[in-house]
């Protein structure tokens, strides 16, 4: 029995691992624009902070119990053993690219990967700042969403332009400060302040469901500016992912065994190898890459699970 899980919130974290594979292999994509800003630049932009929310919020019992830059080493080594798994999927374009490019790929982690580099910077910056006030915290989640949201809209009015070197995976607003750090600050928050146990399930869930409203609606807009952008951070995810997580945590229930734990995280990181190699190698549709691309991560999780090796690579 895994003992103190909700599973209300292992369950939102499988959703949103579902999301992400949405993100990277849109099955409503060939529905046209619209359904795109609704999907996969809107309602599945949730998953990436709401996962940042949660392992926030959990942070604080580590950094309670002294295991912090425990957790940071954990989350390091989880990126140095998944991009060395990867490796033969993006060697070629390794290879392809200058140098400093193929450095910055390394460092900062190849598509998906960018998520575990962000967090083990944000966790560290929120460990070594662990003494400052509940007030500071917020502040500083707030002027680093604030600049995170900005970079998008000031982009997409064209009122800046983006020097060459902030590309894909330097990006300049979904990274570990503008991304990672407010997300998790937030969650933080809400882990000292005992949010759960000040906010009821009811007004958790109804917050969430204005949130997603307004970030489907903020998609639409941002697209109707004269600049394409992405929606990684959309300003009114800062509404809706703390609050989804919140309902999570408010909802009744334990969880018996890590299993839906364990299959949201082998999705995370499963998916990307079957996304890249059947696009590659095949002509599939989206939404046939979406439902194998779910499917074989979900056995390969499974056969980890079996051999034991889920402990160490989920």
């Amino acid at each position: 029995m895994a003992a103190g899980r909700a599973y209300a919130v292992d369950l939102l974290k499988l959703a949103m691992a579902l999301l992400v594979v949405g993100i990277h292999a849109n099955p409503f994509a060939d529905l046209g624009r619209t359904a795109i800003l609704l999907t996969g630049e809107g309602f599945y932009r949730l998953a990436v902070p709401v996962f940042l929310v949660f392992n926030g919020y959990f942070l604080h019992a580590a950094i309670v119990s002294g295991r912090s830059w425990r957790v940071v080493r954990h989350v390091l080594a989880l990126y140095l053993i998944w991009m060395a798994l990867y490796l033969p999927v993006y060697w070629k374009l390794l290879m392809g690219l200058e140098p400093w490019r193929q450095g910055l790929l390394l460092a900062l982690g190849y598509w998906h990967l960018w998520y575990l580099m962000g967090l083990a910077i944000a966790a560290a910056l929120l460990v070594a700042l662990r003494q400052i006030s509940d007030r500071a915290l917020f502040a500083l989640a707030g002027l680093t969403w604030a600049i995170g949201a900005a970079i998008p809209y000031l982009r997409a009015l064209d009122l800046i332009s983006i020097p060459d070197v902030f590309a894909d995976p330097l990006s300049p607003n979904r990274n570990a400060l503008f991304l990672c750090l407010p997300y998790a600050a937030l969650g933080l928050l809400m882990a000292r302040q005992d949010w759960p146990a000040k906010v009821s399930n009811r007004a958790a869930g109804v917050a969430a469901l204005v949130g997603i409203a307004a970030v489907v609606t903020e998609s639409l807009l941002l697209a109707r500016l004269p600049q394409s952008v992405s929606h990684d951070t959309l300003a009114s995810l800062a509404l809706a992912a703390p609050a989804l997580a919140l309902w999570a945590l408010t909802a009744p229930g334990a969880a018996q065994t890590r299993l839906t734990a364990d299959l949201a995280n082998g999705l995370y990181f499963l998916h990307v190898g079957f996304v890249a190699l059947l696009f590659r190698h095949t002509d599939l549709s989206n939404p046939v890459v979406w439902l194998l691309a779910v499917a074989g991560s979900v056995v390969v999780t499974l056969v980890l699970r079996r051999t034991g090796l889920a402990r160490h690579l989920l």
